[in-house]
């Protein structure tokens, strides 16, 4: 059965940076294309990705050619980007106020994955944290307890 689903910023960038999550997160990915599953993502997905990156050179935790090689892995990575339409900002915006956010960047990844996909797989544990006792449908990369262990 074919499946779809949204990842998140953090998602892609623990796949292209060296850690403990890479390996795995890589092999999810294989897996879910060779099962010929379909990977969406907001379009401020390719925002978020490029800012942290620039951020971990400004503040020395990366050198700019390891974060051109992350970046290059990231654009790499077989996803959709869907453009948000009026109902998705809708939605967004509902997830911000139910959430009690400032900004509504998690936002567009829980509309997108609420409307469009089997669910959302995050690495941002805060967010996880924010909406697991009512969004059952919200993946975080580093629960264990996850059916295999990975994504």
């Amino acid at each position: 059965m074919k499946r779809t689903r949204v990842i998140d910023a953090n998602f892609a960038i623990k796949t292209a940076l060296p850690g403990p999550l890479q390996t795995p997160l890589r092999s999810t990915l294989t897996q879910w294309r060779q099962d010929g599953d379909t990977t969406y993502v907001p379009a401020l997905w390719r925002y978020e990705t490029t800012s942290t990156l620039t951020k971990l050179i400004h503040f020395k935790a990366l050198t700019e050619a390891e974060a051109i090689r992350a970046l290059n892995l990231i654009s790499a990575l077989e996803v959709e980007l869907i453009p948000p339409d009026s109902n998705q900002a809708q939605k967004a915006f509902e997830w911000t106020l139910r959430l009690r956010r400032a900004a509504a960047y998690d936002s567009f990844y829980l509309a997108l994955a609420e409307t469009t996909s089997d669910g959302l797989w995050t690495a941002d544990e805060r967010l996880y944290n924010a909406t697991k006792s009512f969004v059952p449908w919200v993946h975080w990369v580093g629960d264990s307890s996850l059916e295999g262990a990975t994504p």
